[in-house]
């Protein structure tokens, strides 16, 4: 499992990792490996809070203060965004401020899907058969 330091500010693993809010609802697309992840409950604003400069040491107090029965999903959610390589460590100074967020009931939930795996990682300059054209990946050899 990839090391989350609590104290440090964490960013999107990009160029790899992108991610949109639609309406609330974040998707989260890892361009690496072709996997897409939806995040509900907690985890949306976890993530927001994170990509913003929050540090993870004080998100969890943030939830533990408010929410104490899903601080340890909310700090094992973090740990998965590591593990996962959608958030690295950086090195900006973490944001400062007090958290806001009232949180929900709901333990934050990472949603995996990876059936569009094989299209989302497959080069299209370099990895289709020339004449069926993309996506159609090209045969094993």
């Amino acid at each position: 499992m990839a090391p989350v330091n609590g104290s440090g500010r964490h960013a999107i693993n990009s160029p790899d990792v992108v991610a949109e809010n639609f309406d609330g609802q974040i998707v989260i697309l890892n361009l690496a490996d072709g996997r897409y992840f939806s995040l509900r409950g907690t985890a949306a604003p976890i993530w927001s809070l994170l990509i913003e400069g929050q540090t993870p040491d004080a998100v969890i107090a943030s939830i533990a203060a408010r929410r104490p029965a899903i601080a340890d999903a909310a700090c094992g959610f973090i740990a998965k965004l590591a593990e996962l390589q959608l958030i690295r460590a950086s090195d900006s100074p973490p944001a400062s401020g007090e958290i806001g967020e009232t949180w929900a009931e709901e333990a934050p939930d990472l949603e995996m899907f990876d059936d569009l795996a094989e299209l989302i990682a497959a080069d299209p300059i370099h990895d289709v058969d020339e004449e069926a054209g993309w996506p159609m990946p090209r045969a094993a050899s």
